[in-house]
């Protein structure tokens, strides 16, 4: 009898989907900009989770939790995901389109 090995290949933004599902019940969805309030847009939700307080753009928790998401995904997948975000009605929808996105190669 002949074993055959399926793997599946590994989704590029499993730690951006882990994330969005770790942090997505402690704020509420928003398309657009990023919010003084408990809003955010996906990238807001990821700026988040690394300690960013949600209060300014121009503050040493954002340039701190900037730094570590640019460690996890580079500019050109996080406008991508801001625009998935942007097209979503919600962190599910985002979470869907992510998976979809990150097992096609050419995405």
């Amino acid at each position: 009898m002949t074993q055959i090995l399926l793997i599946k290949p590994k989704n590029r933004f499993a730690k951006v989907i882990e994330i969005i599902e770790q942090e997505k019940h402690n704020f509420k969805f928003r398309r657009g900009n990023l919010g003084q309030d408990n809003f955010r847009c996906t990238i807001g939700l990821l700026l988040s989770h690394y300690g960013w307080t949600g209060y300014s753009c121009f503050s040493s928790n954002y340039d701190e939790a900037d730094n570590k998401l640019h460690e996890l995904i580079s500019r050109e997948e996080q406008s991508f995901i801001a625009s998935i975000n942007d097209y979503s009605e919600n962190y599910d929808v985002v979470i869907e389109r992510l998976e979809r996105a990150g097992r096609d190669p050419l995405n």
